[in-house]
């Protein structure tokens, strides 16, 4: 006879664990291995991509061309009709730097992201790393989709804003883990 009480235990146990391993994986080893704390690429051969949605992400960026991170900036995802607005703002700020400024808008996921960055990086041969602005939680299942979307390209990330800011808004950022958590699962065993 099946034991459903074990079964719901060993259930609640592995996701636990599994959970308290994306925990580490978050704030620990990823912020050590792939964060940029520091330039670490030479400018001509590194593209900054931003992945919109969230809080401060195209700001970093934009902060982040500004101080010649990178020779080109992409934002992907971005851009219905009704929020023209911001992109005309982010030309203002970046008045001397039109020429290297790309606004994709195709892209309504991370995947879609990746793939309109590919695409977009075939006419860049020089272009060997690139830097990708989004929120700390997104930052690790963005590294696993670009990283095997991309061929030659090396990844850092970066966080757009470095105070998570736990203590204020701990359930809201609780969910927004579990939530990822779960993305990162089914793209780890659907991009294979």
């Amino acid at each position: 006879m099946i034991n459903f009480k074990r079964i719901i235990f060993f259930f609640i146990l592995i996701n636990l664990v599994t959970f308290s391993w994306w925990l580490i994986l978050v704030f620990n080893t990823f912020p050590k291995k792939f964060y940029l704390f520091e330039p670490i690429f030479e400018k001509d051969k590194t593209a900054i991509i931003v992945l919109t949605g969230g809080k401060g992400r195209i700001q970093k960026g934009i902060d982040l061309f500004k101080n010649n991170y990178g020779s080109y900036l992409f934002i992907s995802g971005v851009f219905k009709e009704s929020e023209l607005g911001i992109k005309d703002e982010i030309n203002k700020q970046l008045t001397d730097k039109d020429c290297c400024v790309v606004f994709g808008n195709n892209a309504t996921n991370t995947i879609e992201n990746a793939y309109e960055v590919k695409k977009w990086l075939i006419n860049f041969s020089k272009i060997e790393n690139i830097i990708v602005v989004s929120s700390y939680y997104h930052l690790p299942r963005s590294y696993i989709i670009f990283n095997s979307i991309m061929e030659k390209q090396k990844i850092k990330l970066l966080t757009a804003n470095y105070e998570i800011g736990l203590n204020k808004n701990f359930i809201f950022h609780l969910k927004l883990l579990i939530l990822e958590y779960f993305k990162v699962l089914y793209t780890v065993f659907s991009i294979r």
